[in-house]
C-alpha cells in the first residue's frame, strides 16, 4: 500500500486534534508517520496501542511485519515518527479541510510542543503512578518527565532545546522542585565531570539539594536526595543501596533505576547491574513510557555477566520496540566484542548508524565500539579514520568525560598496535588539563594518566600525582578513596613507567592488580586496555619471569575473549625475537614515549 503525503498529513491532523489514540477505531494497518522534524525524544507515549516510543529515521526504508496484515511505512527525510492504529475505512473517510495544517516548519514545531504539553505527565499523572512530587507546578512536572526521557534515550529533544535547556526550563518553572534538583545534581554527579574536592559551586548545589529535600520533600524524594549526596561524595555503594530501597517500593521510578544502573557501572558491579533491572522489569506496565529501554539496560547487565545469548535477545527486543535505542545497540556491540565477532560487529553498527548516531550523548562511545572492531580485524587505518571523523570530533564538541575516556583509550590501543598517531594526544591534553585535580572517579584518572604520559615534560604527570596525594590525605573515605588508593594510583604509575620504557616496573604493578581491576568500574571492553598494557609490558620486558606471566595473561584473555585475532597477533609478537630485540634497543637513550 502506498499512502500519499497529503493523506499522512490529514491523518496526523486528526491525531493531533484528538490526542487520544485509544479513541480511534482500531484496524489492521499500523502506519509509521514521519513529519520531517528533528528528533524529539519526548514523543514516547502512545495511548491505546502496543508501542510506546517514537522512532527517528534518517534513511528511506519500509519494514514489513509478519504476514500482510501489518505494514509500516516510513517517508524519506523522516525524523520523528508517531504511531497510530487505524482502519482503511477511517483513513478514507477523512476530509480535506485540515490537509494543509502541516504546511510550515513553524506549525510542525508548534504541533510537537502541543503534543508534549498534552502527553507529558503533570502532577496528577505522577501521583496516579505512585510517584508523587512535592510541587504544584504542572509545567515543572512535565519538564521533569521530558528530562528523564531524554536522559534514558540519550538523545536531545530539539523542540525543547535539548536536555540542558529542558532542565533550565524545569528549574524556572519551580526552583524548589525536589526531583528537579535531584535530577540536575545527579546528572553532574554521575557525569563524573564535577569534583566534590575542587568545585565549591558543585558542593553548594549538593548541599542545597539535601536541605530542600529535608524541608519539603516526601519520603521518596528525601531518599533520592540522600543517594545523590552519597554518590557526589564518592560513596557509590551507599547511593546504590538507597536507589534499590526506592525501587523496592516504587519499581516504576525510572530515575532511581537509571541512576542505580549507572552507579553499578562505575562500581564494576556486573551482577547488580544485571539484577537491578531484572528485579523490576516484569513489574512494569508494558505500555508505560520508556518501558522498551529497560530491555536495553537489562541486556547490558546480562552481557557483562557473560550471558551473551540472553543479552542479545533482550537487546533485540528493545530494538524491535525502539530502533533508536542506542543503549540496546551498545549491548549488542558488547556481545560481538566479547565474542570476537568483528565482521558482524562492523556490519551491525554501520547498518544501524542512522538510528543511533542522533543519540548524541552516547554516539561517540558507539563509534568507539565500532573502531574496536576495526582494530580486532587488523584494519588500523579504518580505526584511525573513525577516531578522526567521529570520536575526536565529538569529544572536541561535548568535552564529556565518557568521550574523553574513549578518545584516550582508542589512541593508546592504536599505539600499542604500532600506529603513529602524531600530535592527536595534544588536543586531548588541552581539554583534559582542567580536570587534573578532580579525583572524581578512579577510572577517569587512569585514562587521564594515559594522556598526561604523552606530554613532552612530566608537568601534568606530577600534577596528577600531587592531586592524588592530596585527595588520599584528605577526609574522604568513600568507595573511590579505596579504589584510587589501591588501584588507580598504582595504575597511573604503571602507565607513566610504560611511557618511559620501564616495562618491568609496569608489569610488576599491573600483574597483581589484574584480578581486582574490575573495581575501577567500566565494562570488560573498556578495562581490556589495562590487560593490553600488561601484555605489551611483558612482551617488551627482558626478564624471563615476565615471559612466564605473559603466558598466563594471554591464556586468561583467551578465556574471556575467545578467538580474538588481536590476541593471535600478540602471541605472534611474543614469539618474534627479532621484534623483542628491536624493542629492547628502543629503550636505550634519552626520555621518550615508547608506547609504539
Amino acid at each position: 500500500m502506498q499512502v500519499a503525503l497529503p493523506e499522512f498529513r490529514l491523518f496526523l491532523s486528526v491525531i493531533i486534534s484528538a490526542f487520544n489514540l485509544g479513541q480511534l477505531p482500531l484496524g489492521p494497518r499500523v502506519l509509521e508517520l514521519s513529519l520531517g522534524l528533528s528528533p524529539c525524544c519526548c514523543l514516547l507515549e502512545k495511548r491505546g496501542a502496543r508501542r510506546s516510543e517514537c522512532v527517528v529515521h534518517k534513511s528511506e526504508r519500509v519494514r514489513r511485519a509478519r504476514g500482510s496484515r501489518e505494514e509500516r511505512h516510513v517517508l524519506a527525510n523522516g525524523a520523528i515518527a508517531m504511531f497510530a492504529v487505524v482502519s482503511n475505512a477511517h483513513l478514507r473517510s477523512l476530509q480535506a479541510p485540515l490537509r494543509n495544517c502541516f504546511a510550515t516548519q513553524k506549525t510542525r514545531i508548534a504541533m510537537c510542543a502541543d503534543w508534549c504539553a498534552r502527553n507529558l505527565r503533570d502532577c496528577q499523572a505522577w501521583r496516579e503512578e505512585g510517584l508523587e512530587m512535592s510541587t504544584t507546578s504542572n509545567e515543572a512536572a512535565k519538564l521533569y518527565d521530558a528530562s528523564v526521557r531524554q536522559l534514558v534515550s540519550w538523545i536531545n529533544c530539539d523542540q525543547l532545546g535539548g536536555l540542558e535547556k529542558t532542565l533550565k526550563g524545569m528549574t524556572a518553572a519551580d526552583p524548589d522542585l525536589v526531583m528537579g534538583q535531584v535530577l540536575s545534581v545527579g546528572l553532574n554527579a554521575l557525569g563524573t565531570g564535577k569534583s566534590f574536592s575542587t568545585d565549591p559551586e558543585y558542593v553548594a548545589n549538593v548541599e542545597n539539594m539535601v536541605k530542600l529535600a529535608g524541608k519539603i520533600g516526601n519520603k521518596r524524594e528525601k531518599i533520592h536526595a540522600t543517594a545523590v549526596n552519597y554518590f557526589a561524595r564518592g560513596e557509590m555503594n551507599c547511593a546504590c543501596v538507597l536507589w534499590e530501597r526506592i525501587l523496592a517500593e516504587h519499581p516504576n521510578d525510572l530515575l532511581a533505576l537509571k541512576f542505580a544502573h549507572d552507579g553499578y557501572f562505575f562500581l564494576g558491579d556486573k551482577y547488580n547491574k544485571r539484577d537491578s533491572v531484572a528485579r523490576v522489569i516484569d513489574k512494569w506496565d508494558k505500555d508505560a513510557p520508556c518501558y522498551s529501554y529497560l530491555h536495553g539496560m537489562y541486556a547490558f547487565g546480562l552481557e557483562e555477566c557473560g550471558e551473551y545469548t540472553e543479552s542479545e535477545k533482550h537487546a533485540r527486543k528493545a530494538l524491535e520496540l525502539q530502533p533508536q535505542d542506542c543503549w540496546a545497540t551498545h549491548a549488542v556491540a558488547h556481545c560481538y566484542e566479547m565474542s570476537s565477532c568483528y565482521e558482524e560487529g562492523i556490519k551491525f553498527m554501520e547498518s544501524t548508524v542512522q538510528d543511533w548516531s542522533p543519540c548524541v550523548m552516547l554516539a561517540c562511545h558507539n563509534f568507539w565500539h565500532t573502531a574496536l572492531f576495526y582494530i580486532e580485524k587488523g584494519d588500523l587505518d579504518g580505526a584511525m579514520a573513525l577516531f578522526d571523523k567521529e570520536v575526536n570530533r565529538r569529544y572536541g564538541i561535548s568535552e564529556h568525560m565518557l568521550d574523553m575516556v574513549d578518545a584516550a583509550s582508542l589512541l593508546l590501543r592504536l599505539e600499542l598496535e604500532g600506529v603513529d598517531v602524531g600530535d592527536r594526544w595534544m588536543k586531548i591534553l588541552e581539554r583534559i588539563k582542567p580536570h587534573v585535580n578532580d579525583q572524581a572517579l578512579g577510572f577517569n584518572e587512569t585514562h587521564m594518566a594515559m594522556v598526561f604520559s604523552h606530554e613532552e615534560s612530566d608537568e601534568y604527570v606530577n600534577l596528577q600525582r600531587e592531586a592524588t596525594s592530596r585527595y588520599l590525605g584528605g577526609s574522604s573515605r568513600g568507595d573511590q578513596y579505596h579504589v584510587i588508593k589501591t588501584i588507580t594510583q598504582p595504575i597511573d604509575e604503571a602507565i607513566a613507567a610504560f611511557s618511559k620504557g620501564d616495562y618491568d616496573k609496569t608489569a610488576e604493578i599491573m600483574h597483581p592488580l589484574r584480578h581486582c581491576v574490575y573495581q575501577i568500574g567500566g565494562s570488560h571492553a573498556q578495562r581490556d586496555v589495562y590487560t593490553l598494557i600488561l601484555i605489551h609490558a611483558c612482551i617488551r620486558s627482558m626478564d624471563p619471569e615476565k615471559k612466564l606471566w605473559l603466558k598466563d595473561v594471554l591464556a586468561e584473555r583467551e578465556r574471556l575473549k575467545p578467538n580474538s585475532t588481536l590476541l593471535q597477533r600478540l602471541g605472534k609478537l611474543y614469539k618474534d625475537t627479532h621484534v623483542v630485540s628491536i624493542l629492547k634497543d628502543s629503550t636505550e637513550g634519552g626520555k621518550q614515549c615508547v608506547f609504539v
